[in-house]
């Protein structure tokens, strides 16, 4: 009997990654990868042509049978739901969803960067003496000031600055650090002032600073 592990994307298979004659050794391998899945800011958003929420799962498939029951699995709204393959080519054994890292575009850096690596990189960066810094986030643009400057992160949506700045919040709370100020959405107030100071760092055009979405 032949299984496989895919991926899938918004319910379209995005690649296989194991394949096996043996229903044990893929089973450990599957359950392997669901248990190492611990992502730190999951990708929620595709921005291929447009902005639009991802999903994504893993799945053991077995070669179909005539006997093979129906998988059980639930709707968006909580309802059991019958998953047939129509084809009548595979068959489900188990079904978890699957995170990816997402990963960031930050001016003036030469790649993408993920959650971990802007913690790291950006806001434990080390001083000669400790300083204070502050995190504040505008529509799709995260701002993160120190040293009279701030690096600029883009991300998709402003969704997904929200999400960042509150997990770069709560990283900060949970190890107790000091000297950082979270001082959320930027205001009304201040909007043109930030904006400007975005149009001087960058030296892109107003129409290019002010979107509120980004594609990859």
């Amino acid at each position: 009997m032949l299984y496989r592990i895919i991926i899938t994307q918004n319910g379209k298979k995005k690649k296989i990654v194991h394949k096996s004659n043996d229903l044990k050794n893929i089973k450990r391998k599957y359950f392997t990868l669901k248990d190492k899945n611990k992502i730190l800011y999951p990708r929620k958003t595709n921005a291929y042509k447009k902005t639009k929420p991802v999903k994504y799962e893993i799945i053991l498939l077995k070669k179909y049978e005539e006997n093979d029951s129906p998988f059980i699995d639930r709707d968006g709204l909580g309802r059991t739901i019958e998953i047939k393959d129509i084809n009548k080519k595979w068959s489900i054994l188990h079904k978890d969803e699957y995170f990816f890292e997402e990963t960031f575009t930050l001016f003036n850096y030469n790649k993408r960067l993920s959650a971990p690596q802007i913690i790291k990189k950006i806001v434990m960066k080390k001083h000669a003496v400790m300083m204070i810094k502050q995190i504040n986030y505008l529509h799709n643009k995260l701002l993160i000031h120190q040293d009279n400057n701030f690096d600029l992160v883009l991300c998709k949506c402003p969704d997904d600055a929200k999400r960042l700045y509150e997990i770069l919040e709560k990283f900060s709370i949970n190890n107790k650090i000091k000297n950082i100020i979270f001082s959320g959405s930027v205001g009304e107030l201040n909007k043109t002032e930030t904006y400007k100071m975005i149009v001087e760092k960058t030296g892109w055009s107003k129409n290019k600073t002010y979107r509120t979405v980004t594609r990859p």
